[in-house]
């Protein structure tokens, strides 16, 4: 097909459904202005939904089947063409603990929003409690650290409330300006329709969103066509609801650099069980002058040997004699294919510590994280990790700054409550493991005191404000706090409280 105008190249990956992928599987669709996508009945934007179709998607779905251990090229390499040969396919879903490491990482912990205007910091609490956004940001992060990637819609409900979801990356692109701030203009969203008459053509529903309004297209089908526009709602929002979320300028996924090695890793683990089983199904040779049992009539001697041999286990031959009446000589044994098990477990052993190294996601498994290690140590393990996830956390924060960007504007224009939106601070906290007893330890021996609330907090069992709320209600009971509480006792016959020090 002729390629679409004003595409941006972007270095990118290399685009069929096999990897490796092309650069025309990862760039960016770009305009002039959105008078460009309007023009012609929109036959640009209809060049470029079939483009996604048939350039973005594949490279989507590979991203998404080694998240979950469906890895392509061992399920899609040749079938072995010996007969009564293991054929084993172990696929390793890398993808899925790199891709979890890194949304853990940085958004296990909730993302921190702040702003200085109370009555602005409510607006966004409140927009962040209905819309479940601890929950978002994972979810947002997961599918940046698989495909490169993530998209949200924000719209307002029937009920008038604000909201923000996720919207599927198979389903979802953004067109950009040609200028050098690269601002969004619009965004598709094109949603699969279940097919009930079963006639094998896929429909789907097309949703352009403009900075004002929001245009429907008629359905089509994946070889796309034409569009026609059948229904144009305006929002309020100030520009495009639709916010993309990438994991750096290339939009590469976490694990994409390494589907290589992935590959090989599952090839050699594969061959190593392949070969575990042929060892077992290896073949018998018989050597010497022997005499095969008679034939049934069903099945020949030599044939009967074999099924006597798979079946029991157990090999008795008679030998011949030569011709001076000597029993002659009889030899059976295996032939093995040579294997070299200590090479392959080697060669195993380097492509799993290439696969987390070149990766920047730190091996967890590995002996060297051990319980014992200081934090410093900790820390310089996971040293180059922090310099990756780096460039994906800044380009998260300018997405989430749009996202409070477009509530603002939505809000100024219903109501005038944010006419004068200041920008949310955004603070991630890095979910680590951290020695919270040699730090209290630390400040208490340099004579710097800690609050009851702090140290209330830094345990798991008790809530510090329910913790102060019990200890003011025994004070005013007059109970003991000094008193063990195993030491109260009850009257097992009158079921009273009576003192645990007393006979």
């Amino acid at each position: 097909m002729a390629q679409v105008n004003n595409f941006e190249r972007g270095i990118g990956l290399r685009g069929s459904s096999q990897f490796p992928f092309s650069i025309q599987s990862n760039i960016n669709y770009r305009v002039s202005s959105i008078d460009d996508l309007t023009a012609n009945n929109y036959a640009l934007l209809a060049k470029m939904i079939k483009h996604f179709f048939d350039n973005q998607i594949p490279r989507l779905e590979v991203l998404d089947q080694y998240s979950k251990g469906l890895n392509s090229e061992i399920y899609n390499r040749p079938n072995r063409q010996e007969e009564n040969k293991a054929d084993y396919r172990r696929a390793h879903n890398f993808g899925k603990i790199i891709a979890q490491f890194v949304a853990g990482y940085s958004t296990s912990v909730p993302v921190k929003y702040s702003v200085t205007d109370e009555k602005q910091q409510k607006t966004v609490d409140d927009f962040n409690s209905l819309n479940d956004i601890a929950t978002l940001d994972n979810e947002l992060m997961y599918d940046v650290a698989k495909f490169g990637r993530a998209y949200e819609l924000q719209y307002r409900d029937g009920n008038s409330q604000n909201n923000v979801k996720l919207s599927n990356v198979f389903e979802t692109f953004v067109i950009y300006d040609n200028t050098i701030e690269k601002n969004p203009v619009a965004a598709v969203r094109l949603v699969q329709v279940q097919n009930l008459q079963s006639t094998g053509v896929t429909q789907y529903t097309i949703s352009l969103y403009t900075d004002n309004r929001i245009v429907t297209f008629k359905n089509i089908t994946d070889q796309v066509g034409s569009l026609s526009a059948i229904d144009e709602t305006p929002h309020f929002y100030n520009g495009v609801p639709i916010v993309e979320y990438n994991s750096n300028r290339y939009r590469t996924g976490w694990y994409e650099d390494v589907i290589s090695l992935i590959d090989a890793y599952d090839a050699v683990n594969s061959d190593t069980s392949n070969y575990m089983t042929d060892v077992v199904n290896s073949l018998l040779v018989i050597s010497g002058d022997f005499q095969a049992p008679e034939g049934d009539g069903k099945q020949s001697g030599v044939s009967k040997l074999i099924n006597n041999i798979k079946q029991y286990g157990v090999l008795a031959l008679q030998s011949g004699s030569d011709r001076n009446g000597n029993k002659t000589s009889v030899d059976a044994k295996y032939i093995n294919p040579e294997f070299n098990s200590t090479a392959s477990e080697n060669y195993q052993q380097r492509l799993y510590k290439d696969i987390f190294t070149l990766s920047n996601v730190p091996n967890l498994a590995d002996e060297s994280f051990s319980g014992n290690a200081s934090g410093v140590a900790m820390r310089y393990k996971i040293f180059g990790f922090e310099q990756a996830i780096a460039q994906t956390i800044n380009s998260f924060k300018r997405s989430l700054g749009l996202r409070y960007e477009l509530l603002g504007n939505l809000n100024s224009n219903l109501s005038g409550g944010l006419s004068t939106a200041e920008s949310v601070a955004v603070t991630f906290t890095p979910n680590l493991p951290y020695a919270v007893s040699e730090e209290v330890q630390m400040l208490t021996d340099a004579g710097i005191p800690l609050s009851r609330q702090t140290m209330y907090d830094q345990t798991h069992f008790t809530d510090a404000t329910i913790e102060e709320s019990n200890l003011a209600k025994e004070k005013e009971e007059d109970l003991d706090e000094s008193e063990p509480i195993n030491n109260v006792k009850f009257d097992s016959d009158k079921g009273d409280e009576v003192d645990g020090g007393q006979e």
